[in-house]
């Protein structure tokens, strides 16, 4: 076969290795893959990317080396060094959790939850860097936004977003679960949002490559069943809310049901599972009775 040289023929080969990856998620569109890693190696926006274009060979290598990572399974943003999330481009280091597309809805429900509330006081629990946090602060400048997690990296990386943005309305705190929240928020929350670990220990090993060798394990398991950090967040959010506040726990669709019984036990109002149109999503919503 011919060495590609054109753009198109780059793309085709790109997404064709990047296909047959067995390092990845089977969710994953994998022109789009191509086409970012491809302006990334050639220092342009994928608007500007034009089919017939043969790029410098130098550039063109760069590209190819960045396919055969990602399909070796290296999480995109750690190759390109950012991603979008809900408009917002962030940028992305290695050894951190990767922020997920998929949690766009937690950021969607939260903010339809919101709407009605003039200076909200939300909490993102685990947030890791906080893109959820950091969308939701951009989207409300009036409201008072919280990122919690116990990853003091992480939350460095979430303070550099915010000021690269000029986000000024969030918070990164080191924080086991709500323990580094102020005594005066307690039971002042207008919301909690938290994407959780919640993966079992034993299940790790089944994980694609792009996650399990990639990110940190103590952003995926809680080291036991997968329960004990969601019960903690459900059962201690509780607390944290305010009469009509909602919390909202982006799982996978397989823990839905359990998080479910959970907020009925903690005594919370049930209400619902959201998903995306591709139902690759799934927020599970409870209230605290007004």
């Amino acid at each position: 076969m011919a060495e590609p040289r054109t753009v198109s023929q780059l793309l085709l080969l790109g997404e064709r290795v990047l296909r047959d990856s067995t390092h990845l998620f089977e969710d994953h569109v994998h022109i789009d893959l191509a086409r970012d890693l491809l302006a990334s190696a050639l220092h342009v926006t994928e608007d500007e990317l034009d089919d017939e274009l043969v790029p410098p060979k130098a550039a063109r290598d760069r590209y190819l080396a960045l396919i055969a990572r990602r399909a070796a399974g290296e999480p995109q943003p750690f190759l390109t060094g950012r991603i979008e999330f809900y408009g917002l481009d962030l940028k992305v280091w290695p050894g951190v959790f990767v922020p997920r597309p998929s949690s766009e809805l937690t950021v969607e429900r939260a903010l339809r939850r919101l709407r009605r509330r003039k200076r909200p006081v939300v909490v993102d629990v685990a947030s890791g860097t906080g893109p959820i946090a950091l969308a939701i602060a951009s989207e409300l400048p009036s409201g008072q936004v919280w990122a919690l997690d116990i990853d003091t990296d992480a939350l460095a990386h979430g303070r550099r977003n915010a000021r690269r943005l000029d986000i000024t309305n969030v918070t990164f705190r080191a924080s086991d679960m709500y323990g580094g929240l102020p005594n005066r928020l307690r039971g002042g929350l207008d919301l909690i949002t938290g994407h959780v670990p919640y993966v079992p220990v034993d299940e790790l090993d089944d994980l694609p490559t792009e996650v399990r060798e990639h990110e940190p394990v103590h952003t995926l398991t809680d080291e036991r069943d997968g329960l004990y950090l969601l019960r903690r967040a459900i059962d201690e959010g509780s607390d944290w809310l305010k009469p009509g506040g909602w919390l909202l726990l982006e799982l996978s669709e397989d823990f839905a049901p359990k998080a479910r019984k959970m907020i009925r036990e903690a005594g919370l109002r049930d209400e619902g599972v959201a998903s995306d149109a591709d139902e690759l999503s799934v927020v599970v919503e409870a209230r605290k009775s007004p």
